[in-house]
């Protein structure tokens, strides 16, 4: 790891840089407390410890009950790893983290033509690079993983993922990505277009009391859902929608970044959960994406709602104390009651509260439909779901049409044809199934059987001579080898069945059920 030390930015409530170190290795209290080496008068005493370990950065909350420390917006909760452009808040001090180069470096060259001129920004799964194609003369970022991830095949996965979903992806307000570079020696790397520009997640510190008015903020809504709806089209979604993957260049022109969690909406479970890991950013997730469910359009339409009422609130939804349970459980407060409780002033439109507030509904069912009907609501300046955007409701009870009750018995009727079920989960489209992967009975019962057989050999060698000893060892380990491929390639471990008709199939092969025909996969 790089033993070049770590520059820090102190920022006020208002955006003015009031301070800045370099830290070398060691442990650096935040507080307002005597012993603070990073002052922040309105945090508690010891509010957070900021570590430098051998090129390794950790924040660890030590403020107790009733405060709080943020890294990126979401609440530090034991001792976090952070890295260079990532930033921390503490009471109303933001401090960024910045990496601070050796000078006299000589700059790097990647795939002998990519010069990297300056880091734009990093994170946990990967750093993003300013660079010049020596070939072709033309600016571009780079993206590529943190020297402690370059041999991960799951963060490689990730760049590799980023690549797939959104090369396809041509839309103004979506970064358009070049391709996955893998030059032989070296770490592989994407190259994408480079915006000149920031984040909203640092625009909003630049703003009054840390966020944005309305007025500001309504050009950016529309780009934002205009890039979503295209993407969703397509069958995408994002996953990771937050203020810190939207970019704005110095014309106003917003484009969203960073699909490297993305995933088609019919991707299996084990696919979509990322091999079992819940991938995200907590304080912007879904009920539905927290439970690790199919990726769904109505997922981003509860980060987008997250993201809106962060920037005008200045806090997300839930940003402090156990946010698992607050998002799954508890309903967010309405935004103005939260900017009356921060003591801030924002006016925001009624029309614009209540479509923010819909997208934070935890059944996905009483979201907005869809990103285009987000702006729609907006520009209707509805305080509720328009009727064509409201969930389906309950029928009415019958009416007697003004007449008495009759004591007849009602007239018998029809059942409804059954219908297949239709969600993704179950299934993709009319006629697609999956094979599903059991375990076989008899190849447990026969491996149970030859364990105590080998066993009771064992057993039998007690008190033999050594030479016979050693030779009765490797009869037994030949007759376990034997006995152990009967099991796997005669018997098999693993049978599997039709999960549309429960037939026995030969194989986990897709393709159509030899019992009912449908499609397998």
């Amino acid at each position: 790891m790089s033993d070049v030390p770590l520059k820090v930015l102190l920022a006020r409530s208002d955006g003015l840089v009031f301070a800045d170190f370099l830290l070398g290795e060691g442990v650096y209290v935040i507080g307002s407390g005597a012993g603070a080496q990073l002052k922040v008068e309105t945090a508690a005493e010891s509010h957070a410890r900021l570590e430098v370990r051998a090129g390794d950065f950790f924040i660890e909350d030590t403020s107790g009950p009733g405060g709080g420390t943020f890294l990126d917006g979401a609440a530090v909760l034991g001792r976090v790893r952070a890295y260079p452009g990532q930033t921390i808040q503490a009471g109303d001090c933001w401090i960024q983290l910045q990496a601070n180069q050796a000078e006299g470096d000589p700059p790097q060259i990647l795939a002998g033509r990519y010069r990297l001129l300056k880091q734009l920004g990093r994170g946990g799964r990967g750093e993003v690079w300013l660079a010049v194609d020596e070939q072709a003369g033309d600016e571009l970022a780079i993206k590529r993983l943190p020297a402690e991830l370059v041999g991960d095949t799951a963060a490689l996965n990730d760049l590799t993922r980023e690549v797939q979903k959104s090369r396809n992806l041509d839309h103004p307000n979506i970064i358009r990505i070049h391709e996955l570079v893998q030059p032989e020696g070296e770490p592989a790397f994407i190259t994408l277009e480079y915006v000149d520009g920031q984040d909203l997640a640092s625009l909003r510190l630049q703003q009054p009391g840390h966020l944005f008015a309305w007025e500001n903020l309504r050009p950016l809504m529309t780009q934002l859902c205009d890039a979503l709806e295209y993407a969703h089209q397509h069958k995408i979604v994002h996953r990771d929608l937050k203020p810190a993957n939207m970019l704005v260049d110095r014309r106003g022109n917003l484009k969203l970044a960073d699909f490297g969690i993305a995933a088609t909406m019919a991707e299996s479970l084990s696919r979509s959960s990322m091999q079992g890991s819940v991938s995200g950013t907590s304080v912007f997730m879904s009920p539905q994406q927290m439970r690790g469910e199919l990726p769904r359009a109505s997922d981003d339409l509860y980060a987008l709602g997250s993201t809106f009422y962060e920037l005008l609130t200045s806090r997300t939804p839930f940003y402090s104390g156990d946010i698992t349970y607050q998002v799954l459980n508890e309903m967010p407060k309405p935004l103005a009651t939260r900017v009356r409780e921060l003591g801030l002033q924002n006016q925001v439109p009624d029309a614009v509260c209540a479509m923010i507030m819909a997208c934070l509904a935890k059944d996905p069912e009483y979201r907005p439909p869809s990103a285009v009907a987000v702006e729609e609501w907006i520009s209707s300046g509805a305080t509720e779901m328009p009727p064509i955007l409201a969930p389906p409701t309950l029928p009415s009870i019958p009416s007697t049409m003004g007449q008495s009750p009759s004591d007849l018995p009602p007239p018998p009727v029809a059942a409804p044809a059954p219908t297949s079920p239709s969600t993704v989960h179950q299934r993709v489209s009319a006629g697609w199934a999956g094979i599903e992967s059991r375990d076989n009975p008899w190849y447990q019962g026969f491996m149970a059987v030859a364990a105590l057989f080998t066993l009771l050999l064992v057993v039998g060698l007690k008190g033999k001579a050594r030479q016979e000893i050693v030779s009765g060892v490797v009869v037994i380990l030949i007759l376990w080898a034997i006995l152990s491929a009967i099991g796997k390639y005669i018997l098999k471990p693993k049978r599997f069945f039709c999960s549309e008709c429960d037939g026995k199939l030969e194989n986990d092969k897709p393709a159509p059920c030899t019992h009912c025909g449908v499609a397998l996969s």
